[in-house]
């Protein structure tokens, strides 16, 4: 159940949107993207847990002698302050424009006895009409927003927001050291030559650190990160760290460095002294064929298909190498439900179109991608003979409520009760829809509140999706990749799903008729068990900073 921004709606004349939904008339053109505000507080804690992890690795890492792990230490509870700057590798990783970010880290000591270091830091990020800050100062995070100089809004981070200590911990007991660096086999430079390079795990993903002949950590490189390091010795080099204005105590969140890490096995420490790295991207590894995305709920009108489709797909057209082109569709998924004969036949006849060599009413040559509801109006087409599908479709299906979603149970709950337009729910009502509900809203209601003739069509279209699906994304954390679709933790919540769930479809409905089969939390994975939300599984948000279970564009790009 995916909605996508665009200008206030005028369905009927007794239509009353609390407040507007948006929805799509027509795409002409693609707009700015969204400003996505967390992704840097993600950076922020992400580059201080990954310091936390170095720090914590030297005290564990023994090879020969050869780390002078107090020194190291001590060079950094000494400095001033570090200057961490972060390159992402990737363009789906790009926060507003850019691909890098700095952050000033200034080590302190430790409240927790059981830990020996940890970090207050800053980000900053200027835009054209404002700046962004973001903040963890005495193990709390903040945000603010100011212009002018003027602080314009502020608030907390929390814990789920930044990456959880646990990660710090299984990292620090992976760590060795490493003479070289392989990428896809091939050596690299790291230009370490005098130095030592420390491998080690974060979130899944491997990281090459450089610890200088100065015992300094210098730079790093990951699979889609590269981190240089910088040692202030002038204190005026480091921003103040303050607290902006806030209007409650902002939550406590743990980011010391654990050293209950135990040292590394004499299996571990005996394995290849070469750390292995992936590629930072993929080529195609099957057939070469067009691509057709489809979306879920939200428009409002039907139009020609485009090239591109910003506001739902991002720049999914650059990171797919299997597509010969790539071709977006734009159905009226508002007053129609995934039911309806006309929109399933609008389906097919966009599927013929871009397909090659189709015979008669079978689709040939394809990739077809679908995101939400469009994976049951594309099941229910194929279910109906309004199309077929050939051996040479691979179809991708995102985030599909095959069983419906409880997230449109609310809304009819809510628009009932007259209490959809409560204050509180107007950040996240754009997201499942808007009083009166609207027919597309009102087919995607939970198979196990509707009728036996309903179900038996939830049933059909579940087995026919199995037949013939090739990949599958099913997103798990309504928070996702931290940005401002992250409200859907509130449509999770008052949702009250059966599972583990993106929001608003759980990982039952999502999966339902296929099973589990061949999913797995990593982008390398045939079928993706991610920590996404619904909107992040169709790719607008791009990839996460850390997790290889956060970069739904990356596992596109190489899952076929």
């Amino acid at each position: 159940m995916a909605i996508v921004d665009e200008q206030p709606n005028e369905i009927a004349e007794n239509f009353t949107a609390i407040p507007d939904s948006p929805v799509v008339e027509s795409v002409v053109e693609a707009k700015p993207r969204r400003v996505t505000r967390f992704r840097l507080a993600v950076a922020i804690a992400a580059v201080c847990g990954l310091v936390c992890v170095v720090v914590g690795a030297v005290f564990i890492t023994k090879k020969h002698d050869k780390i002078d792990t107090k020194s190291i230490v001590n060079n950094i509870q000494q400095t001033p302050g570090l200057k961490v700057t972060v390159k992402a590798l990737r363009s789906s990783m790009a926060i507003n424009g850019k691909n890098e970010a700095t952050v000033f880290i200034v080590p302190r000591t430790s409240e927790n006895a059981s830990s020996s270091l940890a970090f207050d830091a800053i980000l900053t990020q200027e835009g054209e009409n404002a700046t962004a800050t973001y903040v963890l100062l005495g193990n709390r995070g903040y945000w603010s927003i100011s212009s002018g100089g003027i602080q314009t809004s502020a608030g907390c981070l929390y814990a789920s927001q930044v990456p959880p200590v646990h990660l710090i911990q299984s990292s620090l007991e992976a760590s060795r050291e490493v003479d070289s660096v392989l990428v896809n086999g091939t050596a690299v430079p790291m230009n370490c030559e005098t130095g030592q390079l420390l491998e080690l795990q974060f979130a899944g993903e491997t990281f090459v650190f450089c610890n200088s002949n100065a015992n300094q950590l210098s730079h790093a490189k990951g699979t889609d990160l590269e981190i240089t390091v910088e040692y202030l010795n002038d204190p005026t080099l480091v921003p103040d760290i303050a607290a902006p204005e806030v209007s409650t105590e902002c939550a406590y969140i743990d980011t010391t460095l654990p050293t209950t890490a135990r040292r590394l096995t004499a299996a571990s420490a005996s394995a290849s002294t070469a750390a292995t790295l992936s590629s930072s991207s993929c080529g195609c590894q099957g057939k070469v064929k067009p691509c057709l995305f489809v979306h879920g709920v939200g428009v409002k009108a039907s139009s020609a298909l485009t090239s591109t489709y910003s506001d739902y797909w991002g720049s999914i057209e650059k990171n797919a190498p299997c597509c010969s082109t790539t071709q977006f569709a734009h159905f009226d998924t508002v007053s129609r439900g995934w039911e309806d004969a006309s929109l399933q036949q609008e389906f097919c006849n966009a599927a013929l179109q871009v397909a090659a060599n189709n015979q008669g009413k079978t689709v040939g040559d394809l990739i077809l991608v679908t995101h939400s509801m469009a994976n049951m109006f594309a099941s229910s087409a194929v279910a109906n003979n309004k199309c077929q599908f050939s051996t040479g479709v691979s179809w991708v299906s995102l985030s599909g409520p095959m069983q419906g979603s409880k997230s449109a149970n609310l809304l009819v709950e809510k628009c009932t009760s007259g209490t959809w337009s409560d204050l509180a729910l107007k950040g996240i009502l754009d997201i499942v829809g808007y009083c009166p509900p609207q027919p597309a809203y009102l087919s995607l209601l939970h198979q196990s509140t509707v009728d036996s003739n309903t179900q038996s069509q939830f049933a059909s279209i579940q087995s026919t999706r199995a037949q013939h699906v090739t990949k599958l994304v099913c997103g798990t954390s309504p928070i996702g990749l931290i940005t401002i679709d992250s409200a859907l933790e509130v449509v999770s919540a008052l949702s009250h799903h059966d599972s583990a769930n993106d929001g608003v479809v759980d990982i039952n409905s999502c999966q339902a008729g296929y099973g589990t089969s061949g999913f797995g939390t990593s982008y390398s994975s045939s079928n993706y068990q991610a920590s996404l939300n619904h909107l992040d599984t169709s790719f607008r948000n791009g990839d996460g900073w850390w997790g290889n279970d956060r970069k739904p564009v990356k596992w596109f790009e190489c899952a076929l």
